[in-house]
């Protein structure tokens, strides 16, 4: 396989994270007499956090705004990262370092704020492997808009035939594809359906399997 840019996505791709989020969110939402069904949260995995508030204020009881309930649920990942940690998804630090060894440009597009991006980085020290981070306060519109995508290539003078893209959900995939970008899919907990598959150039079981396809 052939491409001189690899772009990550963060949660879900790079991270194991997204659980951590649908847990925090069904909390928070509980806490204020709000019982959502897990696989209603699951929808805006991936989606922008524009994107994502519109989907999630169905849910927000009177008079609770949906900032108050996000910014809640920030804080609770946060509680639960600084306790149990950052978890790397199996295979991200194998394929960061093949790429790296491979002269491989390699960059970030995540829904989640740039600085919040960076300091996962920072916490895991993968600060080094990215050359651009583009987070969701970087655009005007967030996955499954390509936007993200568009400006991330900019960052890394990379042009889109030779660019792949890493994502788990149907937003990445989406934003990624309309981008120009061979997108490769690696699973996470949200089902894709048959005709965003149709926009997948190949997919992986794990980051750990991608890499070793790559290196043999």
């Amino acid at each position: 396989m052939q491409f001189s840019t690899a772009i990550f996505d963060m949660d879900g791709t790079l991270f194991d994270t997204e659980r951590i989020a649908i847990d925090a969110l069904q909390q928070v939402f509980g806490d204020h007499g709000v019982e959502v069904a897990r696989q209603a949260l699951v929808t805006v995995i991936g989606a922008g956090v524009k994107e994502a508030g519109v989907f999630l204020s169905r849910f927000t009881p009177p008079g609770v705004g949906i900032e108050e309930i996000l910014k809640l649920t920030g804080s609770l990942i946060k509680v639960v990262i600084e306790a149990h940690g950052l978890p790397l998804k199996t295979g991200a630090l194998e394929l960061l370092t093949h790429l790296k060894e491979r002269d491989v440009a390699i960059g970030l597009a995540t829904s989640t704020n740039t600085d919040h991006a960076l300091d996962n980085l920072k916490r895991s020290n993968l600060t080094g492997f990215f050359q651009c981070v583009i987070g969701g306060d970087q655009v005007e519109r967030g996955k499954p808009h390509p936007e993200i995508y568009l400006k991330a290539l900019t960052g890394l003078q990379s042009d889109a035939g030779t660019t792949i893209a890493l994502e788990d959900s149907d937003h990445g995939i989406l934003s990624a594809y309309a981008a120009g970008l061979r997108v490769i899919h690696v699973p996470d907990i949200k089902r894709i359906d048959a005709q965003t598959m149709g926009c997948v150039y190949r997919e992986f079981a794990s980051l750990l399997a991608f890499k070793e396809e790559l290196a043999a």
